[in-house]
């Protein structure tokens, strides 16, 4: 008889130790669309097997609702079952700290939350639409501190959200403006700059924008952007000009009057810049060019050599060369005239690497200002 005793005690010890065993993870429950979501901390040797066969629930099931992550001791796992959400009042009603309202598990649109790594009251209230000391009131906190894995009673966000749908009285109060943080410079919208005439487009770069955005916005690849601006690589700054569309117009230069009665051949209008004949009569005439350069290596054009080769200059002329982009000039000579082939068909002149490298060329193509004189046939 004492041995039946002695069995069945024993039996019920086994009974009261595997149930705790089973619910000793669990550290709360949350409404999941009025269905119970088990909050579960992993310990020692716990798959998603195991956690599965615990809360008798389909393995496959707490891996799609975690997104099968890693499991490691300590780590938060909320299991999702069928078993529909109520909250049970407790046997003890705990007092409110200031004040006689006890809290109770049964208050109307309250659900749990289990503490996270980095949150606060304040981004529970703000998550919750509720407030700092609302959320101490329900938990009976005195201060704000708050550990990882703590549960707390906070209001459903659905019935939150429903009372913040009702709609308001108009009013013709003047807007609020929403206030900036403390410490936080206030970020004005810059408005972005495009003339548009016809067939020509050109963009004025503003902040935060990149060579992708732009391009992005006017249906363009990031090398057409860049090859029709010249631009050597991605890199950009605000007030920047980018043509889109269409060509610059050409400067037109300046032609001298010709009236002889307008401007006197006397000593003084030789010294003024406005000559009586036009500036070719004195051999004087400056030809301006704008186009692509393109330099080689030439066993015929020595790369050490500051020569260049152009399409209608006559040999002998030294011209200035410059480049926009790294604001670098010099001087070459013309030795003679380069050929019509694939990779000069838009060229305007050939020069040595001497003087690529005079200009700060970083490609065997750029853009670049051509200025020499010449004379004309009479």
């Amino acid at each position: 008889m004492h041995k039946y005793y002695i069995v069945s005690l024993f039996g019920i010890l086994f009974n009261l130790s595997a149930a705790s065993a089973i619910t000793r993870d669990s550290i709360g429950v949350e409404n999941n669309k009025g269905k119970k979501l088990i909050v579960h901390q992993v310990v020692a040797k716990d798959t998603y097997y195991s956690i599965a066969r615990r809360y008798d629930v389909l393995p496959k099931d707490i891996m799609a609702f975690n997104d099968s992550k890693f499991l490691q001791i300590g780590v938060i796992v909320k299991v999702p079952t069928n078993i529909p959400f109520t909250t049970a009042a407790p046997a003890n009603v705990a007092p409110v700290k200031g004040g006689n309202t006890p809290v109770t598990n049964s208050d109307a649109n309250l659900t749990e939350h289990v503490v996270q790594k980095k949150e606060n009251l304040n981004m529970l209230a703000e998550r919750y639409g509720t407030t700092v000391n609302e959320i101490k009131r329900l938990n009976n906190l005195p201060n704000n501190n708050l550990q990882i894995g703590q549960l707390l009673k906070v209001p459903e966000k659905e019935a939150n959200q429903q009372i913040e749908q009702v709609p308001e009285p108009p009013t013709t109060a003047e807007p609020k403006v929403k206030a900036t943080p403390i410490g936080e410079k206030p970020k004005k919208a810059e408005p972005v700059e495009v003339k548009s005439n016809g067939d020509f487009i050109e963009h004025t770069v503003a902040s935060n924008e990149t060579v992708y955005s732009i391009a992005t916005t006017y249906k363009m690849t990031m090398d057409q952007l860049k090859a029709k601006n010249n631009l050597t690589d991605n890199s950009l700054h605000v007030g920047q000009k980018l043509l889109i569309k269409g060509q610059y117009p050409t400067k037109k230069t300046f032609t001298p009057s010709q009236d002889p009665q307008t401007h006197p051949d006397t000593l003084n209008s030789i010294k003024t810049p406005a000559l009586r004949y036009p500036a070719s009569k004195y051999g004087l005439n400056q030809i301006d060019e704008k186009g692509t350069a393109l330099w080689i290596d030439d066993p015929n054009l020595e790369s050490s050599k500051m020569y260049v080769l152009h399409r209608s200059a006559p040999v002998g002329t030294v011209m200035k060369i410059t480049n926009p982009m790294t604001n670098r000039s010099t001087f070459a000579k013309v030795i003679g005239k380069f050929t019509e082939n694939e990779s000069t068909k838009d060229v305007i002149i050939v020069m040595s690497k001497a003087v690529a490298d005079a200009l700060g060329a970083l490609d065997k193509r750029f853009f670049c200002n051509l200025t020499y004189g010449g004379q004309d046939n009479e």
